[in-house]
């Protein structure tokens, strides 16, 4: 487990073969992989400048008559109220929004409220779900929580001999990289980790990273026996591609973002009482080269294609997005100064996307959706932008007084609990805890679980709990249930024929 890669270390990953060619010289790499190795280089430098059964959703018919407040232009109708065990609520939702009928849940929730417009209809019609919920979900939104996650979540160490090869020209980096992550779901069900780090290549044509150098440099003509994860098919596709670094720190327990975002969703579902998992996205390199872009960084056609990916595996209402946090605010980082994040009843079963680029991919983003409208992901921008509502401030060492003002003052916050495997080596916690007190929502570690055979030191919550409260709101509720046991409850789908008063067509 290890640190993000900072850029300087991807361009020395960039001159990695070139050293490998000069060690050829000195024989310290086998003479006769000259020939490969100079062919196999040059065309990657053109390419690339368990959980619980679910509960089935029960239908019902609900038929019934809205009620005018003229006065406050909307329509109201009393939900009927449904039994629950102590402690429990049902949480409802209009599901899944209906355009051509403007609706919303009272502040209580036990109201549906219908605003008047020209268009309205004598009869309105749309589906509720209701789920179970914990009771003390009305009190808490998800900014007054905190949750661990993992770094390059995905990763799983090189094989022993494209190992002994990146030893050979960068030592240092070989140490980095020498670990290996559950794959995602077991992340989440056994470990309880509530946000998970995904670096992306966009392979345009498809097969950019089919067939990785170092794996060929191995010498051994079955190299994919021993790369049993190795998806060759999912890897000749276009798409978006999930790799620390092609070529050599090549493998990935999930090979494409579908896949990925598959198995999280699939775990989702079986699982809907979950807290709200942050997937922090690090867009790496395209491998079109484009006119004005000789870095390969993301641009607006790849952020296209990073959305569409996305959307075509999740379901709007499985997201948190920007302009649903923003509401009804004027812009989104005023709606998180006003207390605009939802609440955890809102926010159960649900994924929180993050961009982990600081840079032009950024700025890219940005102009693919102006003030985050529309858009997928939030972006870590400068407290006081217009989209500013996440920020990713690493060290809670040196920023500790500034990570406790930006919680305070609305901003939903990722840090760090250890880096470079420093405080791993040590079983030194002090990092650790100061990210816990700074009030960060979310905390990567790179030791969510102990190193066997290399430390004893792990971040987990001293109650071993999923999440717990954070510590920087003073809150009146004692009984809390942030996640149960069972992460399963029952959702009953109703289909409501509401009659509209002819007073109100008038």
């Amino acid at each position: 487990m290890h640190k993000r890669m900072p850029r300087s270390t991807h361009r020395n990953w960039m001159r990695f073969t070139y050293k490998l060619i000069l060690n050829l010289k000195t024989n310290r790499i086998p003479g006769a992989t000259v020939a490969c190795l100079s062919l196999l280089f040059l065309k990657v430098s053109d390419t690339n400048s368990q959980g619980n059964t679910p509960f089935k959703a029960k239908k019902n018919f609900v038929q019934g008559e809205l009620t005018a407040e003229k006065q406050n232009k909307h329509l109201t109708y009393l939900l009927p109220a449904m039994v629950a065990p102590e402690n429990w609520i049902w949480w409802h939702r209009i599901q899944p929004a209906n355009k051509k009928i403007s609706a919303s849940l009272s502040e209580d929730r036990k109201h549906l409220v219908i605003h008047l417009h020209k268009e309205l209809q004598n009869t309105v019609e749309l589906e509720i779900q209701s789920q179970l919920v914990p009771e003390s979900d009305l009190m808490f939104r998800m900014n007054q929580i905190q949750l661990i996650g993992t770094h390059n979540s995905y990763h799983i160490a090189p094989e022993p001999g494209v190992m002994k090869i990146i030893k050979t020209v960068m030592p240092g980096e070989a140490a980095n990289i020498s670990y290996t992550h559950r794959p995602l779901p077991e992340q989440l069900d056994i470990l309880g980790m509530r946000k998970l780090e995904l670096d992306v290549f966009h392979d345009i044509k498809g097969g950019a990273f089919a067939s990785p150098l170092g794996a060929t440099m191995t010498g051994l003509k079955n190299w994919k026996l021993r790369h049993p994860e190795f998806d060759t098919e999912s890897m000749m596709s276009p798409g978006m591609k999930i790799i620390h670094f092609p070529n050599f720190d090549f493998r990935s327990n999930t090979p494409t973002l579908k896949s990925a975002l598959s198995e999280l969703s699939t775990w989702s579902k079986k699982n809907n009482l979950h807290l709200p998992i942050m997937i922090l996205i690090e867009t790496k390199k395209t491998t079109a080269v484009r006119k004005g872009n000789k870095s390969g960084i993301f641009e607006m056609d790849d952020f296209r294609q990073l959305e569409k990916e996305i959307v075509e595996v999740l379901k709007p209402e499985q997201i948190i997005t920007p302009s649903k946090v923003q509401g009804e605010y004027k812009t989104l980082n005023q709606a998180i100064r006003k207390g605009g994040w939802p609440s955890l009843g809102e926010c159960r079963g649900k994924f929180v996307l993050a961009l982990d680029n600081q840079g032009d991919e950024r700025i890219n983003y940005l102009k693919l959706h102006p003030g985050l409208q529309g858009a997928l992901l939030f972006v870590s921008s400068p407290p006081g932008q217009p989209e500013s509502a996440f920020l990713k401030i690493n060290d809670p060492k040196g920023n500790y007084a500034e990570i406790q003002k930006r919680v305070k003052e609305g901003y939903l916050i990722r840090t760090r609990a250890d880096s470079d495997l420093r405080e791993g080596r040590t079983n030194d916690y002090r990092q650790m805890n100061l990210a816990f007190s700074s009030g960060a929502q979310y905390i990567s570690t790179d030791f969510p679980e102990k190193m066997v055979g290399f430390s004893d030191y792990s971040v987990q919550w001293p109650d071993g709990k999923v999440g717990r409260l954070n510590p920087l709101f003073e809150f009146d509720q004692p009984q809390v249930t942030l996640e149960p046991e069972k992460l399963s409850s029952q959702i009953i789908s109703r289909r409501f024929a509401l009659k509209v008063p002819a007073e109100a067509l008038n």
